[in-house]
């Protein structure tokens, strides 16, 4: 058999519904939390000393901060997220040799009638382990050849059924299997700096890992923008877009720690094209995309020590 699975139908424990919309519902049922086994696991805190957590209990803290979030409800796109701010969602992509089995192991922690659930890796033994799987990973996708399927919150049967398909029709003896795993976010050092009056002020914010720099500065009541700056999309216009990522008013010089933010995606490339390399548009920037400690020093509103940024020619500009 390619994979192993495990449904329980002993219960020890009540749980709260994972779906949202479930709770409109009565007649929705849900399956929780397996009997727990002997098996203890270790999940380091970061920090702290490694805390000892069986089974059971790394199941279900995992299971409890997962909800399922629509990002596109016009194009159908839906995915796992945290409910718990300290921690995120990483996507893992894993190669997994589908023989002599795939050493996955499955628990569901929650269904509907509906074919929706909530399905955890509970165990990882064999090719699994090598390729890096973990328990409390929730599987997102497998493909192995040609055959391809998605597994974000279908129930374990349909998990069951997608895998076994995927590994049995494949043409291939690797699978890529693709899964959500909640971490604990890293904490980064946002330090900066900024002209005013004449003088120069400075400071440090502390941020978690996948903030957005522009909600962290706003957050944080410190002056982003230069009301002079010519916008992108609008040059005869003043004000800022609000975070839509088009106007590249919000920018600032990142003088150490560019590696601890995102690239430049093509709309940012666009809006800085021309610029020094190190101008950034906050508002298209995350701090820590890999997940790591770091600090980060910026500068704020670079661009009003241009005159070719800040035109007083502008006729919707008023000269300062």
């Amino acid at each position: 058999r390619p994979l192993r699975g495990r449904r329980s139908n002993h219960f020890e424990a009540t749980m709260v519904f994972w779906f949202v919309w479930w709770l409109a519902s009565p007649s929705r049922g849900f399956v929780v939390v397996p009997k727990a086994t002997s098996r203890d696991y270790l999940r380091p805190l970061r920090g702290a000393t490694t805390v000892e957590e069986t089974l059971e209990e790394t199941l279900s803290r995992v299971s409890q901060a997962l909800k399922l979030e629509v990002f596109d409800l016009d194009d159908g796109v839906f995915g796992l997220t945290s409910k718990v701010n300290s921690c995120g969602i990483e996507v893992v992509k894993a190669e997994v040799s589908v023989k002599p089995s795939l050493g996955i192991e499955l628990s569901e922690m929650a269904r509907g009638n509906d074919g929706r659930g909530l399905v955890l890796v509970s165990g990882v033994t064999g090719n699994a382990k090598k390729a890096g799987l973990r328990v409390g990973d929730a599987l997102t996708f497998v493909r192995c050849g040609d055959v391809s399927r998605r597994l974000t919150a279908i129930d374990y049967d349909a998990t069951m059924g997608a895998l076994r398909e995927a590994v049995a029709s494949g043409n291939g003896d690797v699978a890529l299997v693709e899964a959500n795993r909640l971490v604990e976010r890293a904490r980064v050092r946002v330090d900066y700096e900024y002209a005013e009056a004449g003088e120069v002020a400075r400071g440090s914010v502390e941020a978690l890992a996948g903030e957005n720099l522009r909600k962290l500065f706003l957050r944080s009541n410190l002056k982003l923008y230069d009301p002079k700056t010519k916008r992108f999309d609008q040059p005869y216009a003043t004000g800022d877009c609000a975070g839509e990522g088009i106007c590249g008013t919000c920018l600032v010089d990142v003088e150490d720690g560019l590696d601890a933010l995102n690239p430049k995606d093509p709309t940012e490339a666009l809006i800085t094209k021309g610029r020094p390399l190190a101008w950034r548009a906050a508002c298209r920037c995350v701090v820590g995309a890999d997940n790591r400690e770091a600090t980060v020093r910026v500068k704020l509103r670079p661009q009003s020590n241009f005159r070719d940024e800040i035109d007083p020619g502008v006729k919707s500009v008023n000269p300062a």
